[in-house]
């Protein structure tokens, strides 16, 4: 949400990304066994770098144990409340349970998705982008998604690789392994280290492939979107829809 959800919170510095994450999982969340999962930037902070939010994601069915839930909606709900209920405020906006996190002398946005599979979807959302890169995730998610409908498959930046069907949609799962997907999408002899970043996906390409791929990729109507939004159309390229329900926490 690009740190817009809350009045009077800052941008800050990658250096307090530790700090953050250590006020809600050792904090917060203590001996809830729920654990907010770093994503995007955030899982490979530069100093130096500065976020309008911290995205993280937090398992869905360690939600629904702690809080005796059973299904997303109610989960983040709750999730929400018990952080208010810690002195907090928060804020339910489609997938996310927003929260104002206290830092020294600032405040900062929190940015919580429930999802199911948190380790597995944490290491689709690790990124390693070349210092200096004018990419970012969503360009390597970009990538990855052409390559897989180019060869008859789904990608889904929250689930893993499917088959596709002839509607256009995921057919059968296929693997979440990152070493298997890149075999599968690239070529035998690579793996989950080619598909860091959109760099190294073109650089795993034969040439001609890599400049037909960023010719392509420059048309897509995704291309240009801005950093405050990148999560968000990751999510609706997976096919994860966002609704307009909001409920706030004060």
């Amino acid at each position: 949400m690009g740190g817009k959800v809350f009045n009077g919170t800052n941008d800050f510095d990658h250096n307090a990304i530790e700090e953050l994450l250590d006020l809600v999982n050792n904090k917060i969340l203590k001996n809830t066994g729920i654990e907010c999962i770093p994503v995007g930037s955030a899982a490979t902070p530069t100093p130096g770098k500065r976020s309008g939010d911290l995205d993280v994601i937090v398992d869905e069915k360690s939600v629904d144990s702690y809080f005796k839930t059973n299904n997303a909606r109610d989960a983040k709900q709750a999730l929400a409340k018990f952080i208010q209920s810690n002195g907090f405020e928060t804020s339910v906006i489609g997938t996310n349970v927003h929260v104002k996190m206290p830092l020294g002398n600032e405040f900062h946005q929190l940015d919580i998705m429930v999802v199911a599979d948190a380790g597995t979807v944490a290491q689709f959302h690790t990124h390693d982008i070349p210092q200096g890169s004018k990419y970012k995730g969503i360009h390597k998610q970009l990538a990855i998604a052409k390559i897989a409908k180019a060869k008859g498959y789904l990608w889904s930046a929250w689930k893993g690789l499917f088959t596709r069907n002839d509607k256009g949609k995921a057919g059968e799962f296929v693997s979440s392994d990152l070493n298997r997907i890149a075999q599968i999408l690239l070529g035998d002899n690579r793996n989950a280290n080619d598909l860091g970043s959109l760099e190294s996906i073109l650089a795993s390409l034969p040439k001609d492939q890599a400049d037909s791929l960023m010719a392509e990729l420059e048309q897509d109507r995704n291309w240009n979107v801005s950093e405050s939004a990148e999560i968000i159309r990751i999510k609706e390229l997976a096919g994860l829809t966002l609704n307009s329900v909001r409920m706030v926490c004060t």
